[in-house]
């Protein structure tokens, strides 16, 4: 995916028709809100060196488990969520951002962040079918 705000919404759209088949509308609803969450808040705020760097994702289906890595783009810093979200009740209901981290947090069922072949990669995983 480019590292460009216009190119989240389509991406997470081609994901979620992947998958459509194969889970339940709840995996898929969180599936988009964890997706939508994590691609902005990479494009925005992820701090490199080459802003023309791509994203690249691998979606996997196995068994009942489906996971999608987010690689970071070449040249980011790194930065683990989970050390990073705030619990959603600590986030001012007024606010008009804060809660991504929160949210990804919440609607995935598994969600890792580190090192992996040189690069990093944020892995979400969601039961298939809930």
């Amino acid at each position: 995916m480019p590292n460009q705000l216009e190119a989240v919404d389509p991406m997470v759209l081609a994901l979620k028709s992947h998958v459509q088949d194969s889970v339940s509308d709840d995996i898929l609803m969180r599936l988009d809100i964890c997706m939508s969450e994590a691609l902005a808040n990479l494009v925005l705020h992820a701090e490199t060196a080459q802003k023309s760097a791509t994203i690249e994702m691998i979606l996997d289906l196995d068994g009942d488990i489906l996971t999608v890595d987010i690689f970071d783009p070449e040249g980011t810093k790194a930065f683990d969520l989970r050390t990073q979200a705030r619990p959603l009740s600590d986030v001012d209901i007024m606010a008009e951002s804060g809660r991504g981290l929160g949210l990804i947090l919440e609607c995935a069922d598994g969600v890792e962040y580190g090192p992996i072949e040189n690069r990093r990669r944020l892995s979400l995983k969601f039961q298939a079918r809930s």
